[in-house]
This record gives structure tokens, C-alpha cells and sequence, in this order.
């Protein structure tokens, strides 16, 4: 049987067994909803709404969960980085390296950090050298309004890197005039200062931002320092549409403790990001124009030996990468009796040069390094079409739509899917969808090679089919998210080692299958000295072990994953907000004294901030680690203890 064919096949079978667990989900366990509940026999006209949502944000919600985590909640969370706040969403796992945005790998339902998309502001900013650098996002959290997140693969309408999940960033865009200055101090010799304002009219507004953040290190070799600054400007015009343009820039330089091997732990980086993007946005009559275009450079040297301190005679020179990536995006959208179509293309060009990844050229001067030279590159063009139709027949809701990415490396590749949703009313709908995704390799999974790994060039793009159900409930004063979830991969890419060896090895797994569950419940209280308790609880299995070998990533995931948050008031404008958190990590990891595997060891974790919040300023006091809990999220990495933080936060508006 053909692939194609026996996709359809896959999701006509899914789709099946789908409408027959949402019906038990029904009958049994929502039955106490629906008896509060007005009888309402009408159908709810769900267009407008699924328009409307669409143009501002990252997906639909008719037929998936799409999880916001707004300016308020970010407000009152004990995190100093964008990294610690997704850490405590159900259905995420953020393995972390050093603190305070250094670097973290961020995988969504068990997927690897290579196969989530970020997108900022809408325009996808994930890096074609590593997935370690997604998350060099240019912004100070401060600046950031809301974040989305859509777990589960998103590729049809967002692209082939949505693979497991993608994630839209989203910065504060207002015609309010402002000014925000804020300043933090913290243990191990953290400080942190950034400063923020907007100006303008509705027609055409500005916001603009500059931080910067450093730190002596809470281990030795843990030290950074991070500036950003970052520009959004948006022109609203009666007839053109809207125009949204963003810049930004950002200086990252750490000591990588062990970052990325054990053996040799005095390891350092230096990374620089830029980016412009400009958006266009155009609704008349029924049609609907989307438009964007970006550009992203990313500068990198890898020094496995910090300023050569220690350096034996076979290491020459550090590793020096420069990445490219420029985009153009296209969509029209037909509002009609029928539906929504919409119809979209994509190119997107990426280039590296490097001394490391890619074909022999000849030497060229790295931009902005004394030292260094590039001996190697490599370019790869990706044009993608796609189609996306929704529609909603009285309570029903339906999507589905289908794309294709062509490269001249991997050749044509296809995939697609569908969303349903049955809205009982506008507090309560069940949903169930069944889509397919590929991930292309990274640079790194095809070229690298150091002492300690060995990339394969003959690698093949992972795919995967995915099976979702859940549900969705919104009340006055409660709310519940669950979702359950089973997926199937192929060509799953991985880092692995055997026990005898000294090298990290690229490879594709022949399959890995991961079947899982997402809870998430919130109750706010009205009158009470408790503003709001949640609870998550994340479960995954995967059906492949790493017997005989060492995984780097696919195979060591977090199987369970438990958060509690309490939000309470203390007296006026005085609260404050506790997180406890339990990891329980599958995998094995190379200790380095003895050279043997190790399970990891489960984990608690309990942090809390203290905030006193005025009109014009806030004040808060964090305390991370509280029980100075020894972990580590990946290797035998160990995270810092107990450690605080208070900042100060001026607004003037």
C-alpha cells in the first residue's frame, strides 16, 4: 500500500474509534455538566468566532486546546526567564542547563527539542543549526503580553518544524502611552536590568525595549551575560491594511558547564541573534490577506576549551557558525456559506557557514570574530503549499487541510489532517484529531563531528501520525482542559552512545510510539483570601526503550509530571503565589566518574513569590528551590539549590 493511501487509511480508521470514545467521554463522565446546564436546542454559528480567533492567534481552538499563559499569570509567577514559566505547562518539558534563559531544550509531548516550532509574533524564528538555540528569543520577559501553546503537531498550517507542538510569543503592542524600568538582584551575583515604552495612535504605534542580565554563576563555568533590545512598530491603515514591523537583537555569552559533554566540563559559548520581520494583514469583504516576510542571523562559537585554558595539541580552533534564514509567507482566506478556505505557500531559504557543518569551501573571515574562519557551508531551499478548510455545521465543528514541503536534499514530502469538534454550548465541547507531520534534519544531525560525536549525513526526515481526543470547560469560576493523545513515529532522530564508546552517534530510530495524557484544572475564588488553585498532571509513555545504548534526548522524557499553584492574597495590595512541581524522568544517563548508565532520580521542587502591586510599581521577592532539592534535567547536570530573587518594577502610564 502506498503512503499516501495508507495515511488516508490511518485517519479514516482513527477518526472512527475517535467519534466512539468522545461519545463515552459524553455519556459518562460529563453528564453532571450538562444536567446544569439550560437546555438549548439551537445551533451556535461558530464562523465568525473561528475568524476572528484565527487572525490573532497561533490556531484555532474550535478543535484543539490552545493554551494561553497571559500578562497577569506572568505577573505572578515566581520565574525570571521564558524558559522557567513554560516549565510549568501541562504537556511540556523543559530541560535546562544553567539558569536565567542560558540555554534550555523545550520539548511538547514528549517530542525532542528539534521538533517544536517558536514563532514571535507570529513568524517563526526556530533555528535550522540546533533546536538548542530556539529559545534565544531577543525580548526580557517583562516585554512579552501572552504566550501560545498547541500541543500536538500543527504541521499543516504552521509548517514542517511544528512537529510535536509550536509555541508563538507574543509582545506588548499598544497605543497606550508608557514607561517601564525595572531592576532585580538575586544570589550567585544576578542582576538584571531592562526598560520598556510605547507611543502612538491607533493608526500607528511603537514599542521599543532594551535589557540586560549577568551573572556570576552558581556553579564554576555558569556565568553570563545577556542584552536584548527589540523594536515593534505597527501601522494600521484604511485601505493597505495593517503593517506590523518588528527588529531585534540579542548578545548571549555563558560559561557551558559540561553543556554538552562530561569530559570536557570548561566549555563556553557566544551567540548573537538579529531579526526583522514585517507582517501585513488585510481583511475586505469575504477574503482575508495574510503577508509576512523575516529575516533571522544567528552567530555562534562553541569554544570546548574557554579561552583555550587547557586545551591539548589536537585542538586548533574553536567552532565558528553562522545561520541565515530568510522567509516569505503568503495566505488568502474565502469566507463563505460553505466555510473557510484558505490557501498559503512558503519559501524558506537556510544557510550556514561554519568550520564544522557542511561541504569543504574555500576559507572565509568570520563576520564579527578575530580568530575565526569558515571552511565549510551548506544551503537548503524549502517550498511549502498548503490548504486548510474549516466549517461548522449547527454544534459540529470541522477542519482539515493538507501540505507539502520540497527541499532538493529530502525531495517532496507531504502531510496533513483533520480537527472535529462537537460544542455542546459555549462553556463545553468535546473535539478529536488525527494529523501527520515530518521534521527535516538539523545541520547538526547531518554534519557535526567533535571529540565526542559523529554526525550521520545520510539521515532521513522523521514523520509521525497522531491521534487526539479531549475535551474543553469553561465556567464562571472553573475551568478544565484534558487531553489524550497517542502518537506513531518513524525515522525518529536521536543522539545515542554505547556503553563501550566515546562518541555520540546521529541516527533514525526505526520507531518510536508515545501514547499520553494532559489534565489541567483551575478553580478562582470570588470573596476569599484564596485568588486561584491549579493542578496539571502530564503523563507519557514511550514503547521503545534504549536497551544496550545511551539516548541523548527521544527516549529520556518526563513520564510524569505533576504541578500545584496557589494564589492567595496577605493584606491590601500584598500576595503572593507557590508552584510545587514533581518530575519523574524515563531514560538513563553515562555517569562520567563511572562510565556506567543511570536512571534519573524523580524530583520536587517548590518555589514562591512574594508581590506587593501598586498602580505605579511592583515589588516582589522570589525564593526558587525552597527545600534545596539536588536535580538535574539532563545528564548528571546538577541545577542550582536554594536561591532568591527581588526586583522592582516602575510603571507609568
Amino acid at each position: 500500500m502506498s503512503e499516501s493511501l495508507f495515511n488516508r487509511f490511518f485517519i479514516l480508521f482513527s477518526m472512527k474509534k475517535i467519534f466512539i470514545f468522545c461519545s463515552l467521554v459524553y455519556l459518562i463522565s460529563f453528564q453532571s455538566v450538562l444536567g446544569q446546564q439550560k437546555t438549548d436546542s439551537t445551533s451556535i454559528n461558530l464562523s465568525d468566532v473561528e475568524v476572528n480567533a484565527n487572525r490573532n492567534k497561533l490556531y484555532s481552538e474550535m478543535g484543539r486546546v490552545l493554551t494561553v499563559i497571559d500578562k497577569a499569570e506572568i505577573k505572578r509567577t515566581a520565574v525570571q526567564s521564558i524558559d522557567q514559566l513554560l516549565d510549568y505547562v501541562s504537556g511540556i518539558d523543559i530541560r535546562q542547563r544553567g539558569t536565567n534563559n542560558t540555554q534550555a531544550d523545550i520539548s511538547v509531548h514528549g517530542g525532542s527539542f528539534d521538533q517544536v516550532l517558536v514563532l514571535l509574533n507570529g513568524v517563526n524564528i526556530t533555528d535550522p543549526q540546533t533546536g538548542h538555540f530556539n529559545l534565544d528569543i531577543p525580548l526580557n520577559l517583562s516585554d512579552v503580553n501572552r504566550i501560545e501553546i498547541l500541543e500536538g503537531s500543527s504541521a499543516r498550517v504552521l509548517g514542517p518544524n511544528a512537529f510535536s507542538g509550536a509555541i508563538n510569543i507574543v509582545t506588548e503592542s499598544s497605543d497606550k502611552k508608557s514607561l517601564n524600568a525595572q531592576l532585580t538582584a538575586g544570589s550567585f551575583n544576578t542582576f538584571g536590568q531592562s526598560i520598556s515604552g510605547s507611543l502612538g495612535t491607533d493608526k500607528f504605534h511603537s514599542f521599543a525595549s532594551v535589557s540586560h542580565s549577568s551573572s556570576g554563576g552558581y556553579i564554576p563555568n555558569t556565568d553570563f551575560e545577556l542584552s536584548s533590545a527589540f523594536v515593534q512598530s505597527v501601522l494600521k491603515t484604511k485601505n493597505a491594511g495593517k503593517f506590523d514591523l518588528q527588529l531585534a537583537a540579542q548578545l548571549k555569552a555563558f560559561g557551558a558547564n559540561a553543556f554538552y559533554t562530561f569530559a570536557y566540563p570548561n566549555q563556553f559559548e557566544n551567540s548573537k541573534t538579529f531579526l526583522a520581520a514585517l507582517n501585513w494583514s488585510l481583511t475586505k469583504g469575504s477574503f482575508s490577506y495574510n503577508a509576512q516576510v523575516y529575516w533571522r542571523q544567528h552567530h555562534d562559537r562553541f569554544e570546548l576549551f574557554r579561552d583555550n585554558v587547557g586545551a591539548p595539541s589536537w585542538y586548533k580552533t574553536h567552532n565558528y557558525h553562522l545561520t541565515d534564514v530568510t522567509g516569505g509567507k503568503a495566505s488568502v482566506s474565502y469566507l463563505s456559506k460553505i466555510g473557510k478556505t484558505t490557501l498559503g505557500v512558503e519559501l524558506r531559504n537556510e544557510h550556514i557557514f561554519s568550520n564544522v557543518l557542511g561541504t569543504s569551501i574555500d576559507s572565509l573571515q568570520a563576520p564579527l570574530e578575530k580568530n575565526g574562519y569558515f571552511t565549510k557551508e551548506s544551503n537548503r531551499l524549502l517550498e511549502t503549499g498548503f490548504i486548510d478548510h474549516s466549517v461548522n455545521i449547527k454544534k459540529w465543528y470541522f477542519s482539515a487541510g493538507a501540505a507539502a514541503t520540497n527541499s532538493t536534499t529530502f525531495g517532496l514530502n507531504g502531510y496533513g489532517g483533520v480537527d472535529v469538534a462537537y460544542v455542546f454550548n459555549e462553556n463545553f465541547r468535546v473535539f478529536a484529531d488525527a494529523n501527520s507531520a515530518v521534521r527535516l534534519p538539523t545541520f547538526t544531525d547531518l554534519y557535526y563531528k567533535s571529540a565526542t560525536q559523529l554526525a550521520n549525513p545520510n539521515l532521513k526526515p522523521e514523520k509521525s501520525q497522531t491521534i487526539e481526543i479531549g475535551t474543553k470547560i469553561q465556567q464562571p469560576d472553573w475551568k478544565l482542559d484534558a487531553t489524550v493523545f497517542k502518537r506513531f513515529g518513524q525515522n525518529v532522530i536521536d543522539w545515542t552512545k554505547e556503553p563501550d564508546s566515546t562518541k555520540w552517534q546521529s541516527r533514525n530510530l526505526t520507531s518510536v510510539n508515545a501514547v499520553g495524557a494532559d489534565f489541567a484544572f483551575e478553580y478562582t475564588f470570588r470573596q476569599s483570601f484564596l485568588n486561584k488553585v491549579s493542578v496539571t498532571y502530564s503523563y507519557l509513555q514511550m514503547d521503545k526503550a534504549a536497551v544496550g545504548f545511551d539516548s541523548k534526548y527521544a527516549l529520556d522524557y518526563l513520564k510524569n509530571k505533576v504541578t500545584l499553584s496557589v494564589q492567595h492574597k496577605i493584606w491590601n495590595q500584598f500576595s503572593a503565589s507557590w508552584i510545587g512541581s514533581y518530575s519523574d524522568r524515563a531514560g538513563q544517563y553515562t555517569d562520567f566518574k563511572t562510565s556506567k548508565l543511570v536512571d534519573y532520580s524523580p524530583y520536587f521542587l517548590l518555589n514562591g513569590r512574594l508581590l506587593w502591586s501598586q498602580k505605579r510599581f511592583d515589588v516582589f521577592a522570589d525564593v526558587n528551590n525552597i527545600f534545596n532539592t539536588s536535580y538535574a534535567d539532563f545528564g548528571g547536570l546538577t541545577q542550582p539549590g536554594i536561591s532568591a530573587n527581588v526586583g522592582f518594577r516602575l510603571k507609568l502610564n
